[in-house]
């Protein structure tokens, strides 16, 4: 019998996101604190380890870090997942060309790493990792070092251990980002290097199939989906903008508009649960402040409001967003220093309050999508 599987909702993708992103991935900090096992996840690329961290009561994040080492056949962690039912961590090995699943245990923490290398052609340089809803399927975004981009199928066993399957082409070139969408059926990538996106049908045994692939602007990061199914936010970090793509039931792209950011490389990108407020990470070229952007969004288009506010660490990019909407998370690269996290409070409304300080990782250069924080059913 296949483990049982919780459907979550997956208005919030990271990038990375995610995030991120993402995927960025939907998360829940409601309820969680320093008993719990629910933690925030950050992977560490340059001193391949990932952080984790508990969670006060707020949502914020505690001061002290536990740091584990990616598994012993893994090299520089990049984006990861978490799986639906919360007993797995999912990495995209950025230097190895693999996925890591890393056991979730009651109290958080990591352990039994299984590292599985991407099916033939081998991926090259994974930056982004993206799961299904029904946490059946997982599949990474590879940059290829900036030649053409691919995408790689895994899916999960029983145990929930990663198992390669097929690795497609992209259709771009320095594929950055992934996203599936919440009703399974798309999925979409971000091809920084040809400043496109990709749209896959997604068929029942997971397989995709290539749609179209749209021009959205110089470097194309990172996309959100909406949690409706019914638009793709995508960052642009060369054009310093952030553009709107209606997505049709057909998995088809139409361009609706594009925006100036409010900061300088748009990299990082989260929506929340109702899809109509947003949040964009500032990388600032990774050795300048980084910050956080609010965005709206309609059908009708995305428009960037206020200004950004500095996150007090350089080089943000991994974002998102606690399932309870309460707290947005934000993960520093910092180039020429250590890597942190830091955590904004949400108000009702979607504007960010006052930034707590941020925490460090305990490690180097947490980039792309980076941070994954926890899920409740």
């Amino acid at each position: 019998m296949r483990r049982r599987v919780y459907m979550v909702s997956a208005g919030v993708v990271l990038a990375l996101s995610a995030a991120a992103c993402g995927t960025s991935q939907e998360a829940g900090a409601e309820g969680a604190d320093a008993s719990g096992g629910e933690r925030v996840y950050v992977t560490n690329w340059k001193s391949s380890t990932i952080s984790s961290y508990r969670l006060n009561p707020d949502g914020s994040l505690k001061d002290s870090v536990e740091s584990t080492p990616a598994g012993k056949d893994s090299k520089n962690p990049q984006g990861s997942v978490r799986s639906p039912d919360g007993t797995w961590l999912y990495v995209a090995d950025w230097g190895s060309g693999s996925v890591t699943g890393y056991r979730i245990g009651d109290d958080g923490g990591l352990t039994d790493p299984i590292t599985v290398t991407g099916a033939s052609p081998k991926p090259v340089t994974p930056s982004s990792i993206a799961i299904s809803p029904n946490g059946e399927h997982l599949y990474t975004a590879n940059f290829s070092n900036g030649a053409a981009g691919t995408v790689s199928h895994f899916t999960t066993s029983q145990s929930g251990a990663p198992q390669a399957v097929s690795t497609v082409p992209a259709h771009g070139r320095g594929t950055t980002g992934v996203a599936v969408s919440p009703d399974g059926r798309t999925l979409i990538t971000t091809n920084s290097e040809s400043g496109n996106v990709s749209s896959f049908a997604i068929q029942e045994d997971g397989e995709l199939t290539w749609v179209m692939t749209v021009e959205t602007g110089r470097g194309a990061f990172f996309p959100a989906i909406s949690p409706k199914n019914d638009y793709v936010v995508v960052t642009n970090a060369k054009d310093n903008t952030v553009s709107l793509l209606h997505l049709k039931e057909s998995s088809r792209l139409d361009l609706v508009n594009s925006v100036r950011s409010q900061g300088t490389e748009p990299r990082g990108v989260v929506l929340n649960k109702s899809g109509d407020v947003g949040y964009v990470a500032h990388f600032n070229h990774a050795t300048d402040p980084g910050s956080v952007g609010v965005i709206h969004v309609t059908r009708d288009g995305v428009e960037a409001v206020g200004k950004k506010q500095d996150t007090g660490s350089n080089g943000t990019e991994g974002i998102a967003l606690a399932h309870d909407g309460k707290t947005l998370y934000a993960a520093n690269f910092n180039k020429n220093g250590k890597g942190s996290v830091t955590t904004f409070p949400v108000s009702p409304d979607g504007t960010l309050g006052d930034h707590a300080d941020p925490v460090l990782t305990g490690g180097r250069q947490p980039d792309l999508a980076s941070i994954t924080v926890p899920r409740i059913p």
